[in-house]
């Protein structure tokens, strides 16, 4: 799941929505891993920067948690 807030806390999307793209090797040293897409329409957010909290369950490990910020510009 992934959340996104703007600068007054106010949560402004979130979706379960994530495209499978398959292994991929990044070139972070750990080869190819599965990785996923997420799209967010930001059509009905002004320009501003929005902290996200992704939120990720996998069967039988531990839940992984990651935030950080983004930047919309139009």
């Amino acid at each position: 799941t992934v959340r996104v807030y703007d600068v007054s806390g106010r949560k402004v999307h979130e979706s379960s929505d994530f495209r499978d793209r398959g292994a991929f090797d990044d070139g972070n040293g750990k080869g190819a891993q599965f990785t996923y897409d997420h799209v967010w329409d930001v059509s009905g957010v002004g320009s501003d920067v929005y902290t996200y909290i992704v939120n990720v369950k996998r069967g039988g490990q531990s839940d992984i948690r990651k935030t950080g910020k983004i930047g919309v510009v139009k």
